[in-house]
């Protein structure tokens, strides 16, 4: 199994158009690797602790929401 199966999303980016789950509509399969509607075709690893697509390993980071006043 590679998360996929486990309920992880391809990428964690909530932004990224492959921010999606197996079984939902619009996803075909299961993988590490994806193609997008327009051909585009990236592979995903885990990246801070993360699923994340390659594009968004490359520019994308998790930020910690932090209190008020704590660290």
């Amino acid at each position: 199994m590679d998360g996929l199966e486990n309920g992880f999303p391809f990428c964690s980016n909530p932004d990224c158009e492959l921010h999606v789950f197996v079984g939902e509509p619009r996803v075909v399969g299961a993988g590490n690797w994806a193609e997008t509607g327009d051909g585009r075709i990236t592979g995903r690893g885990i990246y801070y602790g993360l699923y994340l697509c390659d594009w968004c390993a490359r520019e994308w980071h998790a930020v910690s929401p932090r209190t008020v006043g704590g660290w």
